[in-house]
């Protein structure tokens, strides 16, 4: 059997269409970019090869170093079995407090592991209770020092109830590993509980200090993670990291990204963040429309300290929702305070403009992506029975499919002619040139006189329809309002997701003035919302998220206006 290299810094096997991929794009990268030391890009890890295409090194030629701890766990392509046994009275302690740890016994493949720490998780959208199909975090050394699964201290079982394909995750990471930005590696599990199946789950590599000695030459920097949506200018919580919890790290950051001086700010930043790679993490999670991440939700990441270069980097987290609106635009409105100090300079700008285009136009390839979910998707298919594995595919179709849209709606933008600053009258503009944005859940749409005459957007659901109108302008700095009326009839919500009914809102952005739903006469829709940029170029959507009816917009009503 051949052999090939798992690059350290990359922490992902060498194989198929994305060592190409891979090596490409860190040579093209500046240097700084790269990582340096341990996880060098010229240092690699001997495995071995699964196909004639992974014979090749990603740098250099293959060494013999010391195997990723848990290479085991994500090198073969097993659907890992994992069997857990919990006491009645600890079953009962997670029902009642889900986020609390309690002992368990794990029986992974032929091994047994005694008082593995487990506690459930998930957000809002992704947490199911315990006697569902519940997300597990599994810490094999918290209750029993020095217990590693092949050298893994943590573990996450993601029930994947937000992304049926069981890839995102999977893709997502090896797009940032492929890019530099380190990120956990993943592979698939079967699993039950007390002998309850349970089925399939997406098994993810945790955040820990192994994880991290794999990408740095130090790993006893600050870990940190979001508290309840917190910013960097709020406390975090720290995972682990040298000397006091005093957060002056993240306070240091926080304060170069409140520079007001966009002149002052660049040169703050570069002095406490790796900014150069900190706008490729940017660019990326625009461009897989990790609508759940930093940049756009400040959600899903975290943020660690490296203690070599004395710099913050941000890490990915939570992908299970990639893909998922092809028509996001590439310069979105941001929500994370250091996307938007970032980019708010000349130099961010700038920065941000070369890479989003060159990781587009050299890196972005909607075919390699697509062939690498068909090869994970065949290494699973053994061991999937076959109405699991009908769905399974049936899914990675759509993902494919989305991901050849986003890929096609992202060239089609950055091929446009810059957009022009949006002209107010007397602090009002009228909205036009709306077009279709791709509705799911046949739903049908087109532009309609209504029973009282007027010019309407119109909007038809159908069993489960997720459609809008969309519109895009240019828009400085401020503070807006976006206002016009709206009419129902027989419209029943979707059980699931926000945003139910119609309304109208910037894309991106939860609307805030409720929804319509039943059947109503004209009625008044609006948003609020800030710009915190000069020449930002946003979206508006006139939207029906619904199971049932009809949805009218007034076109002549549908303006944004100046608000002091």
């Amino acid at each position: 059997m051949g052999l090939t290299c798992i690059n350290r810094g990359l922490g992902w096997p060498g194989r198929g269409p994305w060592v190409a991929l891979a090596a490409l794009f860190l040579a093209a990268l500046p240097e700084k970019t790269k990582f340096q030391g341990q996880a060098a890009a010229t240092t690699g890890e001997v495995v071995q090869a699964r196909s004639p295409a992974a014979e090749k090194p990603l740098h250099g030629s293959p060494v013999a170093l010391h195997i990723l701890p848990g290479s085991e766990v994500f090198t073969d392509r097993l659907i890992h079995e994992v069997r857990i046994e919990i006491k009645p009275e600890s079953m009962e302690a997670l029902r009642h407090a889900a986020r609390d740890y309690v002992p368990a016994t794990v029986h992974f493949g032929g091994e047994t592991f005694q008082d593995v720490a487990l506690h459930l998780k998930g957000a809002a959208g992704s947490f199911r209770p315990l006697d569902d199909k519940p997300g597990l975090t599994l810490s094999f050394d918290r209750f029993r020092r020095g217990q590693l699964l092949h050298g893994l201290s943590k573990v996450h079982l993601n029930n994947s109830v937000e992304d049926p394909s069981y890839l995102t995750e999977e893709l997502g990471g090896e797009l940032f590993r492929a890019a530099g930005i380190p990120a956990p590696r993943v592979a698939h599990a079967r699993v039950e509980i007390n002998g309850r199946r349970l089925g399939l789950y997406v098994l993810i590599e945790g955040f820990t200090p192994e994880f991290l000695g794999g990408y740095f030459q130090r790993a006893d920097g600050n870990l940190y993670e979001p508290v309840s949506g917190h910013d960097i200018d709020r406390r975090m919580k720290r995972h682990f990291g040298a000397g006091t919890n005093d957060q002056s790290d993240l306070k240091a950051l926080a304060a170069a990204s409140l520079e007001p001086d966009p002149s002052r700010r660049w040169g703050r930043l570069s002095r406490v963040l790796d900014v150069d790679r900190f706008v490729t993490f940017m660019a990326l999670e625009v461009m897989i429309g990790h609508r759940d991440g930093y940049c756009l939700a400040i959600n899903n990441f975290r943020i660690y300290h490296d203690s070599d270069s004395d710099r913050m980097l941000f890490l990915p987290h939570g992908m299970d929702q990639l893909f998922g609106t092809a028509n996001l635009p590439w310069r979105p409105h941001l929500a994370g305070l250091v996307a938007r100090a970032v980019i708010e300079t000349p130099q961010g700008k700038e920065l941000y403009r070369q890479r989003f285009a060159y990781l587009l136009q050299e890196r972005f390839d909607a075919s390699t992506i697509a062939k690498r979910a068909d090869e994970i998707l065949a290494d699973l298919r053994p061991q999937l029975h076959g109405l699991e594995f009908g769905e399974v595919s049936h899914e990675v179709e759509a993902l494919k499919q989305r991901i050849r849209a986003r890929a096609e709606d992202l060239r089609a933008q950055l091929g446009r002619p810059e957009l022009g600053p949006l002209k107010f009258e007397n602090e009002a503009a009228l909205l036009s040139g709306w077009s279709i944005m791709e509705p799911s859940g046949n739903a049908r749409m087109d532009q309609t006189r209504t029973r009282d005459g007027k010019l309407a957007l119109h909007i038809v659901s159908g069993r489960a329809t997720s459609a809008s109108w969309k519109t895009r302008m240019m828009l400085g700095r401020g503070h807006y309002r976006l206002e016009g009326k709206a009419m129902v009839e027989g419209v029943k919500p979707l059980p699931f997701g926000a945003s139910q009914g119609a309304g109208l809102r910037l894309s991106g952005h939860q609307r805030r003035e409720g929804r319509l739903i039943g059947t109503t006469s004209w009625k008044a829709v609006y948003d609020e919302f800030e710009i915190s940029q000069d020449n930002q170029t946003v979206e508006v959507v006139c939207e029906l998220r619904a199971s049932g009816g009809e949805a009218w917009f007034d076109l002549e009503s549908l303006r944004i206006m100046k608000k002091n």
